[in-house]
């Protein structure tokens, strides 16, 4: 590094803000030009700093927050008003993720400093704040480092998530004020007082544990997989899309999805522990309760206005997750159950419900999912799964049998257009191939990503569930037009904008318009062979496979 960063009394932002970067490790940066932001990316020539380019602003966050899933935090940086609102989406599902990510955004001159005067200008900071741990915007005068070391504490933080700063481009461009703060380091959690929920896990005949990404990203999978294993627990994943895997999908007590492959347990539990996960995420909340067999329900999660979102618990705990698990194990092996409360539950947890697949056009469908999702079965021993297949996600995560879910990465947060960028990040920042498994409207709001994943050349193989466009909004158009039974006119659903049979280019030309080598395989193909050989080939960069899910309303 050449001889810039000398102790000095004043310093530009931009030669503040490498330095941070330099000190803290980011060999990354993710960004697209934004002529407030040359200064920067001009300072980051004298550091070993890579620009990872992006050609809009949601593969940005995506591939930033992809990467952070591996390296423990990355940066991404967008410009003005129009980055941040291009970022939104995405920033928003880091968001929900907890998702430890600096996002530094230009903005106009201090001195000017208007409400849309300027192009691009805008005030950014309360259009991000309900989504982020800190948003600030840095003017004239203010000491640039010392919100940085602040905006990183708070991103990475228990609980973490998205830190924005926008920067007045005069912080950028001329000398402020150099602080040398003290810079404090972070206490232990505290630990968390499991007597009650291990009373009431002794006594239990049909306990059940629900649990969260937040499980894994704290490191509790493996604590809570030995625990289900000595006491014969079984584990379901939480409710609705997740961003990571709680416990590995092949191990011997994992259901699966709590209403696909725990749906049983779901029903008949009389002690339910729920770690890490919300209280409950669902598109469309339910009339009856859940748990209802249940005589206690605790939920366990770092985020204190994360317990208890939507429904109701006997018992909550604002909590490190892993901590718990770790304290809950030790105090049931102090002081394991007794014999009777024993008897019974490996029958218990070994109990899965009847194979039902759901009625009229979805049976077509969920069997399309699960014949091209079969071949997927040990992508994760391969490298990382990334998941945006939406009403595919439960048949994914339960097709996939590894005795490790440590590299499974999906978003909670349902805003489509991640996975593309989401995958890129995931695959510069481990090194290790990338299966990216999404639906074709995934594709298509997220169809920017494959210009970096191409430019990269990074060893990706998409795998695109094809059903011929937006088959979730055809689901909720047709429940509707059955509500409205004899009364619907006209008596069939418009599938407007929904149904890509005819409209629009081919996803597959779509894919390979960015140079991207596809193929279409049919129901007549080898699937698994043709999975087999694409990730063979990503060795040598990004493929495509689509898969014929079809359509299910033919």
């Amino acid at each position: 590094m050449a001889d810039l960063f000398t102790d000095c009394e004043t310093e530009t932002g931009a030669r503040e803000i490498v330095r941070f970067l330099a000190d803290h490790g980011y060999r990354h940066v993710f960004g697209l030009p934004g002529s407030q932001l040359v200064s920067v990316f001009h300072e980051m020539q004298n550091a070993d700093i890579v620009l990872v380019p992006t050609i809009h602003e949601s593969v940005t966050m995506a591939a930033a927050d992809g990467y952070a899933r591996v390296a423990g935090s990355a940066v991404a940086m967008v410009y003005m008003l129009p980055g941040t609102a291009n970022a939104l989406a995405n920033i928003y599902n880091a968001s929900r993720d907890e998702t430890p990510l600096l996002v530094l955004a230009s903005q106009q001159l201090s001195t000017v400093r208007s409400e849309r005067g300027a192009f691009c200008e805008g005030d950014l900071v309360p259009l991000v704040r309900p989504f982020t741990r800190l948003a600030k915007e840095l003017t004239k005068g203010t000491p640039v480092r010392s919100w940085l070391e602040k905006a990183l504490r708070a991103a990475s933080g228990t609980p973490g998530g998205p830190a924005y700063l926008s920067f007045t481009e005069d912080v950028m461009v001329e000398p402020g004020p150099v602080v040398d703060e003290r810079l404090s380091q972070r206490a232990p959690d505290p630990i968390p007082d499991v007597t009650e929920v291990a009373e009431r896990l002794r006594t239990a005949r049909k306990p059940l544990i629900v649990v969260g990404g937040q499980l894994r990203r704290y490191g509790g999978s493996e604590v809570v997989e030995s625990l289900a294993a000595r006491y014969d627990i079984p584990v379901a994943f939480e409710l609705g899309l997740i961003d990571a895997l709680g416990i590995a999908p092949g191990h011997s007590h994992c259901l699966g999805g709590l209403l696909t492959g725990g749906a049983l347990h779901e029903r008949e539990a009389d002690v339910v522990l729920m770690l890490g996960t919300r209280f409950l995420t669902e598109a469309s909340p339910r009339k009856t309760p859940y748990f209802e067999a249940a005589e206690f329900v605790a939920q366990v999660n770092a985020d204190q206005d994360k317990l208890e979102d939507t429904r109701k618990a006997d018992w909550v705990c604002a909590s490190n997750p892993a901590a718990f698990a770790r304290e809950l194990f030790d105090a049931l092996d102090a002081d394991p159950p007794a014999a009777e409360a024993m008897a019974g539950r490996a029958e218990w947890a070994a109990k899965r419900p009847e194979g039902k697949m759901p009625p009229g056009a979805l049976a077509t469908l969920f069997e399309g999912f699960g014949r091209c999702l079969a071949p997927l079965h040990d992508a994760l021993d391969r490298g990382w799964v990334v998941d945006e297949s939406v009403m595919a996600s439960t048949v994914l995560t339960a097709v996939l049998n590894s005795k490790d879910g440590s590299r499974y990465a999906g978003t909670s947060g349902a805003s489509l257009g991640w996975a593309t960028g989401a995958a890129a990040g995931i695959a510069l920042a481990s090194g290790d191939p990338v299966t990216c498994v999404l639906g074709d409207g995934s594709v298509r709001f997220g169809a920017q990503g494959l210009w970096t994943i191409r430019t990269m050349n990074l060893p990706v193989t998409l795998i695109i569930l094809d059903n011929k466009g937006y088959a979730s909004t055809r689901n909720y158009e047709r429940a509707y037009v059955e509500s409205l039974g004899a009364e619907a006119s006209p008596q069939r659903p418009s599938y407007s904008n929904m149904d890509m049979r005819e409209t629009g280019p081919d996803v597959a030309d779509m894919i390979a318009g960015f140079g991207i080598p596809t193929r279409t395989l049919s129901d007549q193909d080898d699937l698994r062979a043709a999975v087999e050989q694409a990730w063979a080939e990503s060795a040598n960069g990004p493929n495509a496979l689509i898969m014929p899910v079809g359509f299910e309303d033919e």
